[in-house]
This record gives C-alpha cells, structure tokens and sequence, in this order.
C-alpha cells in the first residue's frame, strides 16, 4: 500500500490518545448538576481514565503476542467510543464514573499502539520521524477534543460528551487504511526478557510525568494567586504548551539525528530552563516563553524514548516496553500531588511558585541521571566491541 494511506493510518490513531481531555472545559458545570457530589469527587471524571490506562497499557503489550492488533483496535476503539460518549445520557454519577473507567480501558490500548504500529511499519530515520509526528498527532487530538469538547459543552455539560463520536470516524479511517502487521514472535524454545537496560528508561519517563503534571497543577495557583493572569490567560498558557509540544514532535525526529546519545540530556536541561524562567516569572509574557519551552521539551523528548525503547528490545517485546512506559508515564502523573505534598512538607514550601522551582531542580537532577546512563551504556557498548 501506499506510504502516505499508511502513515494516515497510524498517525490516526495518536489523535485519540487524549480523548479524556473532552471534559476538562465543563468539569465546572458537571459540578453544578451535581451538586451533592464532592467537587474532587466530580474530578474523578478526569483523572480516573488515566488510572485505567496505569493498569491497561501492559495488557495491550502482552495481548499482542495472541491477538491480532486490528483486533485490538476495534476493541479498544468500542470501549473509548462506547465509555465517552455514553454519559450524554446518563443522570447517575456513578454510572458516569463507571463509563470513565471503560474509556480508561480503550485509552491503555490506544496509547501504547499509536508508536507501537510506528515501530512495526518504519525503520531508521523514518521511524524517529514518526514517532515525533505521533506525538504531534497527538497534541492535535487534545486540542480538537478540548475545543470539540468546550463548544459542545456550551449547549449543556452532557454535550460535550457527543464528541466522543470523532472516534468512529477515526476508526473506520484506520480499519482500512491500515494493514494488519507481521505478528513478532520469539524463536521457538527461546524465552525472552526484557533487557535491564530499559529499566533506566521508564524511571525517566515516571520522573518526566511527575514533573510537567506540576505546571498543569500549579500553574493556577501561582498566576491566579498572585493576580498574575486570570483563567482565560491561564487557558492560553496551558495551550502554549501543547503548541509547543505540536512543534516539538514535527522536529523530533532531525533532533534526534543531530543530538544522538545526549539528547535526553539537553532536553531535560531544557525542561529545567522552562521551569526556571516559570518560577522567575512576574509577568504573563515570561510565563508564555516557559510553557512553550516545556512543550518543546516534551514534543521531543517522549517519542525520542518511543525510539530508543523499540531499538533496545527484542522486536516481540517492543509492544510490552511502550505499554509500560505508558504506563510509568501516568503513574508519575497521578502520584505527582501526593510527592509534591510530601516534598512541600519536609523543606516547608508553598503550593504555586515554588512548586517550579522543585520541578527546576528535579529536570536537572533528571539531566545528571540520563547523562550518566548515556555514558555507562556507551562504555558497555565499547566493552562489547572489544570482548569481539
């Protein structure tokens, strides 16, 4: 088949990975409709998709060595179809809840197999490319779902919810422009496991989470607080870095090439400016330039692990190591508040600003971490050539 349907097709499937972000614009309005729901219970309804994903993301690594993945698409497009758009007509809050966690399912399944269809279909450079315009695809799909989401969330909170029926349309896109991939498999007898050189890389993918998930959750605090900007202006900055990752993953790839085993590094050294220049920041223009200096930072840094995981394992475990990167990933996100709390405590910090200048120092102790890996691994690989 031709390059270009092929690449639509796996392209196509990015644009779902951030369909829990539908709500976000009306969790103040679902709040009022139910009013005798906790407001951090109502909240649920957007973090309880990223718990699932924790959960479900590893299943779709090992499901693959058994099913087809076409197969799994199909399910995982029915619970993410299904599980968003359903509460449009639902009263009850548990029943919504419930649905919350079914999307949750389809999201575990999606997320991993956007770059891990990436890895099956392209080789080289192509293949770096294209994990860097999965993550763009990626952005794009969580702007179109939030603003999918906001102005269908003006007619009515459940609205907003009808959105989810982009995923159908996605779908059938997918279904037939997409082969099914030559099944992976390891040589009869032969057991595989997952190298001890990966491990390095889903502690920096849990440390990468846990540290941007402070800007989405302080970033409020500190500009609202301080009367800074007021919550339309916080909106744009938050939008800026997803801009910034939308501009990050068109470039991924040629970053890649030229910065080759120090990439990691710089883009976390970068990560460290961005929130650098946030805590210093008294003005709206200066906390723009950060924001889209750490969306730069993610819409390379992400798909750059994407590549190194599929090159470091053995090529039937390629989907198991993304899923559980996935997987790190949104367990830093959701453990974040919690180690953030136990952090403010301990040194007697604040919520808001000094919360970024945690995350500066934690980007550049996570610089050190990868710099040091970079190193270790080129002296084995070097142990490696000579012993042969």
């Amino acid at each position: 088949m031709s390059k270009g349907k092929l690449k639509f097709g796996v392209l196509a499937v990015s644009a779902m990975g951030m369909g829990a972000m539908v709500t976000n614009p009306v969790l103040a309005d679902i709040m009022k409709a139910f009013p005798d729901i906790d407001p951090t219970t109502v909240m649920l309804i957007s973090g309880l998709p990223s718990l699932f994903i924790v959960f479900f993301a590893p299943i779709y690594g090992k499901l693959t060595q058994y099913f087809p993945k076409k197969a799994l698409l199909a399910f995982a497009s029915l619970c993410f179809v299904l599980g968003g758009f359903l509460p449009a007509f639902m009263t009850h809050f548990t029943l919504i809840l419930a649905m919350r966690c079914l999307l949750g399912v389809g999201l575990g399944f999606l997320m991993p197999m956007a770059a891990d269809l990436i890895s099956d279909f392209f080789d080289g450079h192509e293949r770096q490319t294209m994990m860097g315009f999965q993550s763009a695809f990626t952005s794009i799909g969580g702007i179109m779902y939030q603003m999918a989401g906001g102005f269908l969330g003006s007619f009515g909170w459940n609205h907003a919810f009808y959105a989810y029926l982009l995923g159908v349309i996605i779908f059938l896109a997918v279904h037939f422009t997409l082969p099914e991939p030559q099944r992976k498999t390891a040589p009869q007898g032969e057991k595989l496991k997952m190298p001890g050189k990966v491990y390095p890389s889903f502690i920096a993918l849990f440390a990468f989470q846990m540290i941007l998930f402070i800007l989405t959750n302080n970033a409020a605090v500190m500009l609202d607080g301080e009367k800074i900007a007021d919550a339309s202006s916080i909106g744009v900055a938050l939008t800026l870095m997803t801009v910034g990752g939308l501009i990050g993953g068109f470039f991924a790839g040629k970053v890649m090439r030229v910065l080759k085993d120090y990439t990691f590094t710089l883009l976390f050294l970068l990560f460290g400016v961005g929130f650098g220049i946030g805590y210093t920041s008294y003005t709206l223009a200066q906390f723009f330039v950060a924001t889209t200096l750490i969306g730069l930072a993610m819409g390379v840094l992400v798909p750059s692990y994407w590549v190194k995981l599929s090159v470091t394992v053995p090529p039937p475990l390629v989907a198991l190591a993304i899923s559980i990167g996935v997987s790190a990933m949104n367990i830093g996100g959701f453990v974040q508040p919690y180690v953030y709390d136990g952090v403010r405590k301990l040194f007697g910090l604040q919520i808001g600003r000094d919360s970024f200048l945690v995350a500066m120092i934690a980007s550049l102790l996570m610089a050190v971490f990868v710099l040091t890996e970079a190193i270790v691994a080129k002296k084995g690989s070097l142990r490696d050539v000579s012993a042969r």
